[in-house]
């Protein structure tokens, strides 16, 4: 796998991952308007902490917005590095990329609302936070490289 640029492949991977995590942040709050609370979701991700120690709203909504940030710039950069060099056609790299951000944002989401405490979750948010995560999918697979585009030789045939 030396002929494949993994930096420029990691590079890559963790911007889309940045612009995919705009378009999740976008996506969720808008689908969340209808409930009334479009900062609903983000605020949520940065309610994080002991219960004791709850932080205000606008301090929420920033902890929320860097976690998201953070996480789907890693999770980019980790599906590009890992994942993305081996395939050769955008349609499949673009499905992995959802199937991938899917699993990625599940677990993730999974894992906070344990350390937050929130065992259930409404159907709306549910379902506005799956819509936001298949977008941010689409971001990633679209901007990541295929393998042709990243090669460090030329592979064209000689003549």
């Amino acid at each position: 796998m030396t002929e494949v640029n993994g930096l420029r492949l990691a590079y890559r991977g963790f911007v889309a991952g940045l612009a995919g995590a705009y378009v999740w942040i976008a996506v969720a709050m808008l689908l969340s308007l209808p409930t009334g609370g479009p900062m609903a979701p983000v605020q949520a991700l940065g309610s994080i902490g002991p219960e004791g120690a709850r932080t205000s709203t606008s301090e929420a909504l920033v902890l929320g917005l860097g976690l998201v940030q953070v996480a789907g710039a890693g999770i980019g950069m980790a599906f590009a590095y890992f994942f993305g060099r081996f395939f050769t056609v955008r349609a499949t790299l673009g499905t992995a990329a959802v199937c991938v951000a899917i699993l990625a944002w599940s677990l993730l989401g999974s894992r906070i609302g344990i350390a937050i405490g929130v065992n259930e979750v409404d159907l709306v948010t549910s379902l506005a936070l799956l819509a936001a995560t298949i977008g941010y999918g689409w971001v990633v697979g679209a901007w990541v490289p295929v393998r042709g585009e990243v090669l460090r030789y030329d592979s064209s045939p000689v003549t």
